[in-house]
């Protein structure tokens, strides 16, 4: 027995087919929203995050470099440098006998956390105990 169906997929009513278009359109351009808007907060966390991470390695590098010398420790001796005073002067009236003065100018800037070697009147230097051998 063949059954004859009067539906047909054919439709001329405006009604029905646009209804439908807009429907899959509306859900293609929000899944596109949501995507982006997915993408975009990414973005943001991320860069969030990247802002954080530079501002706390910023801190935590001001505080581990200190301009100012430890206290002194035992065996180490403070000179306050007069008018006048170079390293150069310092270095070569601390050393030991037949010690290299280049070595004890290193000494001193190292000691003291100089970036060269201008001193100024009334600065206290941290002379190093001699621990080398």
């Amino acid at each position: 027995m063949q059954t004859i169906s009067t539906y047909s997929t054919a439709y001329t009513d405006s009604t029905v087919n646009s209804n439908k278009k807009p429907a899959v359109r509306k859900a293609n351009a929000s899944r596109k929203d949501r995507a982006i808007e997915r993408l975009l907060l990414r973005l943001a966390a991320a860069s969030l995050f990247f802002v954080l991470l530079f501002v706390g390695l910023t801190i935590v590098k001001g505080h581990a470099d200190s301009d100012l010398p430890a206290v002194p420790a035992a065996g180490e001796q403070t000179i306050v440098v007069g008018a006048g005073d170079t390293l150069w002067d310092i270095a070569s009236s601390v050393r030991k006998e037949g010690e290299d003065i280049r070595r004890t100018v290193y000494d001193l800037q190292k000691r003291n956390n100089l970036s060269s070697s201008s001193l100024r009147a009334g600065q206290t230097l941290i002379v190093p105990a001699d621990d080398r051998e």
